[in-house]
């Protein structure tokens, strides 16, 4: 028997050898667990699940990885892989009491799409395989949530990533340093992303799915660090390295350290090749303000016919304009976006060619449809760009198109909610509970979601209350079968009402049932072996009897000896086959 750790609450498992699947005793959760054929992949998998299970995901990872080059066939180790890569930790449902995931390092990419998923699949067993389907598509339920709830949020230019509290719950010196930082770029206008004001009015939620929409639209992350125990905090790390990796995708964003009172090079290894900020130098926050203008500063435009254009700009440029929002207008989609490029080779900061690629993203006609489309398009890499080079008054038209988008989607999303709850069952209130806890503060959500949750615990309620009816009729009947069933029914409802109390009445006369029902069978046996006794003794003295008869020549009523014979031997194989069995279930 080999012990190993709940992958949803951390408590040990015992699981027999040759399983794929068990069953945690402590959260009561079904889940998937490796081969135990070797002690050393044993030893890896502990080491992995407990570092993922202090969300230490990049860490965990890389001994996910380590198992997958040694044990290419052990499907476990991709699940461990999968769950690094989306940062899932389990929770307590605060509903239902059921572990649940919750995400911390969302994405774009569908868990169903992964490689590594589809690895799952081919090295998992059909027990284990459907396990882990469940797993994924809760998963992916929560992915795109979250991206649905990132798409209502409005672009940043800078996520500022430190440190908020130390070990003793106080104030860190990097959030007062970000702090400062934060106040000198908004001054200069620009959108910043700074938790500690960020998110302050999205207390009782879940911090990913703004986190993730910050991370992906953000051109620049300054990484703060006053200590090198700072910069590898778990949730410190878990933001600039989901930045890094977006980098390595090739997004063209930048990141720059922003550390004091440390060597420079007791920073985080990865930030070696990268231009850090030492913010223990006069003028530094001014340094680095002026440092990001650069990288990301708006150039002066003029406005020209109700068009955005570069000073730059020339003859050829406007043509080229022109002919592509032709194009638009005909919704000549391909064409449009080709001669928006021909505009952006001659001039890469032309706001009015990104608008019009843009326009051709949500294939819109004129600049007036742009409003109908159905998704927010704050996180379009082309509206991204008109931000920075476009003018205020493009700006302010097109971040007006924003807000109505994501006012009517919530309205959408509202109303649906509505009617989902008014057809008061389950499915459909839970669907409208999701639905409202996302628009938190909107409208009434706040108290649609407190009656919500309350029809929900009513609907349990009633089924725990018919569940508990049935194993009364069940118990009513008073024979072993039914309070077997009336035991598995009340199983399910421990602690509920009066359930306990007669769940353990139930155990108690199941126990008196067995007992008088083995002394009835006894006492049975024991009538049933002296009949037979007696039996086989005439049989014998008959048998004798009749040979008898036979050597000497005298009748001795042969034919009816010969009957009693037969009838005996009858009795004898009746008992033996049919009622001793039947004595003895």
């Amino acid at each position: 028997m080999a012990v190993f750790k709940c992958k949803m609450c951390g408590g040990d498992l015992d699981v027999q050898e040759g399983l794929s699947v068990c069953e945690c005793e402590y959260c009561g959760t079904k889940q998937t667990i490796p081969a135990f054929d070797n002690e050393k992949k044993i030893g890896l998998f502990s080491r992995a699940n407990k570092l993922r299970f202090a969300c230490e995901f990049d860490k965990a990872s890389v001994i996910y990885e380590s198992i997958v080059e040694d044990f290419p066939d052990e499907a476990e180790a991709y699940w461990g892989l999968i769950l690094c890569k989306y940062g899932i930790e389990y929770v307590d449902d605060p509903v239902t009491g059921k572990k649940i995931p919750t995400c911390h390092r969302s994405s774009f990419d569908s868990l169903m799409d992964d490689n590594d998923f589809e690895m799952v699949l081919e090295n998992a067993d059909p027990v284990s395989r459907k396990v882990y389907r469940d797993e994924a598509k809760a998963i992916e339920e929560l992915r795109k949530d979250i991206v649905e709830v990132s798409s209502t949020e409005e672009a940043y230019d800078i996520f500022i990533c430190y440190k908020e509290t130390d070990e003793n719950g106080d104030r860190t010196i990097d959030s007062e340093i970000a702090q400062d930082v934060y106040t000198a770029l908004t001054e200069k206008g620009y959108r910043v992303f700074f938790s500690r004001i960020s998110l302050e009015d999205k207390l009782g939620q879940e911090y990913e799915p703004y986190i993730f929409a910050a991370l992906n639209s953000a051109k620049i992350m300054l990484a703060f660090g006053t200590d090198y125990e700072y910069y590898n905090a778990v949730w410190v790390k878990n933001e600039w390295s989901r930045f890094l990796k977006l980098i390595a995708k090739g997004e063209k964003k930048t990141l720059i350290p922003c550390y004091k009172n440390i060597d420079a090079y007791d920073m985080p290894k990865e930030f070696a090749k990268l231009q850090a900020q030492d913010m223990g130098k006069v003028g530094a926050i001014q340094d680095l303000v002026r440092g990001i203008d650069k990288l990301i500063s708006p150039k002066k435009t003029v406005v020209a016919n109700n068009s955005v254009f570069n000073n730059s700009s020339n003859a050829t440029t406007e043509t080229l304009l022109k002919r592509a929002f032709m194009f638009l207008s005909d919704g000549d989609w391909n064409n449009a976006n080709e001669y928006c490029e021909k505009v952006l080779d001659i001039d890469p900061e032309n706001a009015q060619a990104y608008l019009g690629k843009l326009m051709v993203d949500i294939q819109a006609k004129k600049i007036e449809d742009i409003v109908s489309s159905n998704v927010p398009f704050n996180m379009n890499n082309n509206y991204q760009k008109i931000c920075v080079y476009g003018d205020s008054r493009l700006k302010a038209e097109l971040e007006q198109f924003i807000n109505i988008i994501i006012t009517r989607n919530k309205d959408n999303l509202y109303n649906d909610a509505i009617s989902a709850m008014k057809k008061a069952d389950v499915q459909s209130c839970m669907h409208a509970a999701k639905l409202l806890n996302s628009l938190k503060g909107y409208r009434e959500a706040d108290a649609l979601l407190d009656q919500c949750l309350k029809l929900l615990r009513s609907f349990e309620n009633a089924k725990y209350d018919t569940i508990l009816a049935n194993a009364k009729l069940y118990a009513e009947k008073d024979t072993i079968e039914d309070y077997d069933e009336a035991i598995d029914l009340l199983e399910q409802i421990r602690g509920w009402k009066d359930a306990d109390e007669l769940y353990n009445r139930c155990i108690v006369r199941v126990n008196e049932l067995v007992s008088k029902s083995k002394k009835q069978k006894s006492i049975i046996q024991v009538v049933f072996s002296v009949i037979i006794s007696c039996l086989s003794i005439f049989l014998c003295v008959g048998l004798a009897i009749n040979r008898f008869s036979r050597d000497s020549g005298v009748a001795v009523g042969g034919g009816t000896n010969g009957g009693l014979i037969i009838v005996i031997c009858l009795l004898i194989g009746l008992y033996c086959l049919v009622i001793r069995p039947r004595i003895n279930k």
